[in-house]
This record gives C-alpha cells, sequence and structure tokens, in this order.
C-alpha cells in the first residue's frame, strides 16, 4: 500500500513528486533533491535485494569506469544544494557548480531513479512511461542497437531540435494524450496512482 510508510514507498514518493513537479516545469532545485533523494533510496533497496541496478548496468558495460566517480557527477548539484562544508570542516566552494545548474541535469537523475524502481517493483506509473520514451527521444544515442526508434520519433518527432520549452511542452502533451489510455492502465506493468499525492495520504481514521 503506498500510504504504508516503508522504504520503498519513502522512495516512490520522492520519485513520484519530483517527476510531477518536472512535467508541470516547477521548481528544478526541488526536482533535483527529491529525484536523488528517491534514486539512492531505491538503488539501495535494489542492491539489498540482489537486483540489477542501473549503476550495475554501466558498470557491466563500461567496467573501467570508477563508480565513486560516477557517483560524485551523478550527485554533484545534490550534494552542492544540501552541504555548506566539506567533511573536513571546510566551506564548500560551489559558485561555479551552482551557476551551471538548470534543469536539463534532472533528466538522468529522474531516470535511473525510475529505473531502478522499475527494477523492484515491476511497475511504473503511466507518466513515467511517457517520460521515458520522451528521455530516449533525446538520447537515441545511448539506446541499444535493435530499439524500436520509430514508436519513439512518431511519439516525439525531431525532438533535439527544439527548444527545451517545447521539449517539456511536447511531455506534457503526451502525458495528457495518454493518461486515460485503457491498454496501457490494464498492463500488469502499470502502476495505477498518481505521482504525486495529497497530505491526506498518511492520516490514519
Amino acid at each position: 500500500m503506498i500510504n504504508t510508510l516503508n522504504k520503498l514507498n519513502v522512495a516512490r514518493h520522492q520519485l513520484g513528486t519530483a517527476l510531477d513537479l518536472f512535467i508541470k516545469d516547477r521548481d528544478p532545485i526541488a526536482v533535483q533533491c527529491l529525484a536523488c533523494g528517491g534514486s539512492e533510496l531505491i538503488e539501495a533497496i535494489a542492491s539489498s535485494q540482489s537486483i540489477r541496478t542501473f549503476s550495475t548496468h554501466i558498470m557491466e558495460t563500461y567496467p573501467d569506469l570508477d563508480i565513486g566517480k560516477i557517483r560524485r557527477l551523478q550527485r554533484q548539484y545534490w550534494n552542492a544544494f544540501k552541504h555548506l562544508s566539506t567533511r573536513d570542516g571546510l566551506q564548500r566552494e560551489d559558485d561555479a557548480l551552482l551557476a551551471a545548474f538548470n534543469d536539463t541535469a534532472n533528466d538522468a537523475a529522474l531516470f535511473v531513479g525510475w529505473w531502478d524502481y522499475f527494477s523492484v517493483t515491476g511497475r511504473l506509473p503511466l507518466p513515467v512511461q511517457v517520460f521515458q520514451l520522451w528521455w530516449f527521444s533525446l538520447n537515441e544515442e545511448k539506446l541499444a542497437t535493435g530499439a524500436d526508434l520509430e514508436t519513439i520519433r512518431k511519439l516525439f518527432p525531431a525532438m533535439k531540435k527544439q527548444t527545451r520549452t517545447e521539449q517539456k511542452r511536447r511531455l506534457r502533451r503526451a502525458v495528457e494524450r495518454y493518461r486515460d489510455n485503457n491498454d496501457v492502465l490494464k498492463d500488469s506493468r502499470t502502476e495505477n496512482n498518481p505521482l504525486c499525492f495529497p497530505a491526506t495520504v498518511f492520516e490514519r481514521t
């Protein structure tokens, strides 16, 4: 039950609220913090259950990569947002990093978190499925050989040529278009819960 407060649902609430804000083009700093927090937790849950995570996939594909360096890059903005000092107690010098931040940094954070969530649960909310196709449309070069590019390009044509504003608008429009698609909603791989829940979700009667 999504209203049962356990570690899996905490990760789900963070990822869901992050994507809800992202689709609506709301505060990118909040999106980054929620997406990274949820991603870190769901990855740990997957690892504790010996489930293959996105990080595992990266390391298997590129065995010479330093996983510590990968994590630092993935979480560089999140760490800058939540820490004033280094581990040595010195004030962090994050001005240049903060100046470089924008909403595009949230694309990968959300994609990785939801990838690991699906690995654990085997289900995704419909808006997440649309978001994944949107992400693929912007990262075709990262797809495996034989990927269904025709479907992706049909839903999101010529995405790299669009402005960021138009890319996000197309994402919102696609989510709305498929929100009530019965074929997807009835699929066992679709989680039929909203992305973001009301505060009353944890009220006890």
